[in-house]
């Protein structure tokens, strides 16, 4: 742990950030053409996103549990991340040899794991480099980061599609950032803890507070489906005003802006969060995602698709920022690899559900009945989160 006289802008803060903005740059890229890859490019139904989405996020939560318990208990838990930061590049850059959508499930699901792997790690590391008025502040900043990268990648995306380039072009191109991402984590960042960690049994039962916080963000979670659906309503509400190659890279843009959003708002809602509270932000972000359904669900043209792109880009940075801020605030510092664990692996197996339920919506009754779930079980979340918010005493 850091001294208590250290600013909350260190080198971990800084290295953790710069390398993450760099890693989403990796995977953003290559999720902002995915969806239409997987439909466009290879004939797909809609329901093949959601499964890729679904078991891609579940077998990243498998891991999740493990890699954070374990990581409280060994000292070379950074070298574990680094690995998983790699693993994430590797399962992405296969895309190039993809000749079928069923071989992106083993690519998607490789990158998920090593995601997986180093999440929990990278939350706790962040997490332990300042101190507990400071969490907001960090995790906003990192988010800032992570989001900037966001945005980067889907831009030299829309760049590279818009100029006649094919989808696996744009994979290439990804693997660029994928290994400056991993060399900034090994060679910059530190694990802030001192000594060898002393174990903790999963016996030992997490706070009150930490479980009343999981129980909104697994509703949530479970109405909270992939980005990739509403880059697909992004298509529908810009047709039959634009072309199917113009509403294309409209959606494209969707993404871009969405990912715009969230740089911008991600460490003004951090501040926010540790000077009035961190559960009505994240009750309010919660609630951003059903208004996101809403407009997705009655909207048409390009005021419904800037201000879906508000919404939805909005509540994304913010829910991860805040609620790792909150857990964070809530669970002792040699336990904070296990509460990643459980929040991310709570997180992983929910959207695992959510974006299977909304492809198979999609599909087979309408993209409106997967929007109303997504608006319904969200505005549900946010409204137990602001009645009975968590805190160190409950």
């Amino acid at each position: 742990m850091v001294g208590t006289k250290a600013k909350w802008l260190n080198r971990n803060i800084l290295g953790i950030g710069i390398a993450d903005l760099a890693a989403d740059a990796n995977y953003e890229m290559v999720f902002a053409v995915l969806p239409l890859f997987i439909t466009a490019g290879l004939g797909a139904p809609a329901y093949a996103v959601g499964l890729i989405e679904g078991i891609g996020d579940g077998s990243s939560a498998a891991v999740k549990l493990w890699s954070g318990w374990y990581s409280d208990r060994i000292a070379w838990r950074k070298r574990m991340a680094v690995g998983g930061y790699g693993a994430t590049v590797f399962g992405l850059g296969l895309l190039v040899a993809i000749t079928s959508w069923p071989q992106i499930i083993l690519a998607r699901s490789l990158a998920w794991m090593g995601r997986g792997l180093r999440q929990p790690i990278r939350s706790a590391m962040l997490a332990g480099s300042v101190e507990k008025e400071d969490l907001g502040k960090a995790f906003g900043f990192h988010e800032a980061l992570d989001t900037l990268g966001a945005l980067i990648g889907p831009t030299i995306a829309f760049f590279l599609i818009a100029t006649g380039h094919d989808f696996k072009t744009v994979f290439w191109v990804a693997l660029v950032p994928g290994a400056v991402c991993v060399a900034l984590f090994a060679l910059i960042t530190r694990d802030p803890r001192r000594g060898h960690p002393e174990p903790v049994s999963l016996r030992v039962p997490m706070p009150a507070g930490f479980w009343r916080l999981m129980g909104p963000v697994a509703i949530f979670g479970l109405g909270n489906f992939a980005t990739a659906f509403f880059t697909l309503r992004a298509v529908e509400i810009m047709q039959p005003e634009l072309s199917r190659t113009g509403a294309l890279a409209a959606a494209v843009g969707f993404y871009f802006a969405h990912n715009a959003v969230g740089a911008a708002v991600s460490f003004p809602a951090g501040w926010l969060a540790d000077k009035v509270g961190k559960a009505p932000v994240l009750a309010a972000a919660y609630m951003t995602f059903a208004l996101g359904c809403v407009v997705g669900l009655v909207g048409h043209g390009w005021l419904a698709l800037a201000v879906m792109a508000l919404f939805v880009g909005a509540q994304h940075p913010i829910v991860s920022a805040v609620e790792s801020s909150l857990t964070s605030s809530l669970v002792e510092d040699r336990r904070l690899g296990t509460a990643f664990g459980f929040l991310n692996s709570i997180n992983g197996a929910a959207d695992l559900a959510s974006s299977i339920t909304a492809g198979v919506l999609w599909t087979f009754v309408s993209p409106a009945a997967a929007l109303v779930f997504g608006a319904v079980l969200c505005a549900l979340a946010a409204v137990i989160l602001w009645m009975r918010p968590p805190n160190r005493s409950n």
